[in-house]
């Protein structure tokens, strides 16, 4: 169980804000949250965090700029596991400006945590390509709060509805992604997650060199199937712009400079600025691609 406080921030900044934004009109619900985003003190130590390491990484003058993006990149993001239990697909779906066919099963989706991907599912779905998305698996004990752990475990859910095939959780990950392969399905997996060891640089961000885990890369090029690289974030108008690229010899490097066009457009769309440090690359290796 957290502490008091935790579990009211956690009630507060996932739960009972996102609902309210989310039960309103839609076009007021996104006003509403960039209200929000500008005026209170949103994720705030996770914002604090992220604007610090965005300022060493991209030196510029849009802090405040940068952390209403920011916020406002979470709420709706929280919003959206609302909006999905409480609208229909069509709904969900008329908000996007998407390509109209995300490209053909068997499929590697590969996506970061960057603007809003929930209602990507439904979009994969509808395109002919119903995506398992690849998961940790949740423990508890992981959580700063009971409260964020039962959200983790609702929006796993709904993630689950939306996609229309059941998820991945890692531990035996590797044979599922194959047979899902083999069975002409399609997995959708995020990229950039920190691993618990520097590892070999294999990629540049933000002209630092980092490591990316490259399962899914990996995993893609051993079954001979095309990725998909796709994103979406939520615009002020409260319009998801899609941006979908389709490669069939894509390395880690070559993904991580695609996102890094994608993050730099859009600076705060970018969930994980606070762990940015965890990304970098065992200092030997990492000299090679410096």
């Amino acid at each position: 169980m957290g502490r008091p406080a935790d579990e009211l921030a956690c009630l507060w900044e996932f739960w009972l804000l996102p609902l309210v934004v989310a039960l309103l009109p839609y076009r007021t619900g996104i006003t509403f949250a960039r209200w929000c985003a500008a005026r209170l003190p949103l994720y705030d130590e996770r914002a604090r965090a992220g604007l610090a390491h965005y300022r060493e990484a991209r030196p510029r003058d849009d802090a405040r700029e940068w952390l209403t993006e920011f916020r406002f990149t979470q709420l709706i993001d929280h919003a959206d596991l609302f909006w999905a239990l409480t609208r229909s697909e069509r709904f969900l779906l008329s908000r996007l400006d998407a390509p109209s066919r995300p490209g053909a099963a068997p499929l590697m989706v590969i996506s970061m945590h960057f603007g809003q991907g929930l209602v990507l599912l439904p979009w994969l779905r509808a395109g002919g390509a119903p995506a398992r998305f690849l998961s940790v698996r949740f423990d508890a004990t992981a959580f700063e709060s009971r409260l964020r752990y039962l959200y983790a475990r609702l929006r796993m859910r709904v993630v689950e509805k939306l996609a229309g095939v059941s998820a991945i959780y890692t531990g035996g990950a590797r044979g599922e992604i194959a047979a899902t392969f083999a069975q002409g399905g399609a997995v959708y997996g995020l990229i950039d997650v920190p691993t618990p060891v520097a590892s070999p640089a294999n990629a540049t961000l933000f002209g630092a060199p980092i490591f990316w885990p490259s399962g899914l890369v990996d995993a893609a090029r051993a079954a001979g199937v095309e990725m998909l690289l796709l994103t979406a974030y939520c615009g002020a108008d409260g319009r998801r712009h899609v941006a979908a690229e389709c490669t069939a010899t894509a390395s880690v490097a070559d993904i991580a400079a695609n996102f890094d066009a994608r993050i730099d457009a859009l600076p705060g769309a970018w969930h994980v600025w606070h762990v940015l440090p965890d990304f970098a690359a065992s200092d030997v290796e990492a000299q090679a691609l410096v």
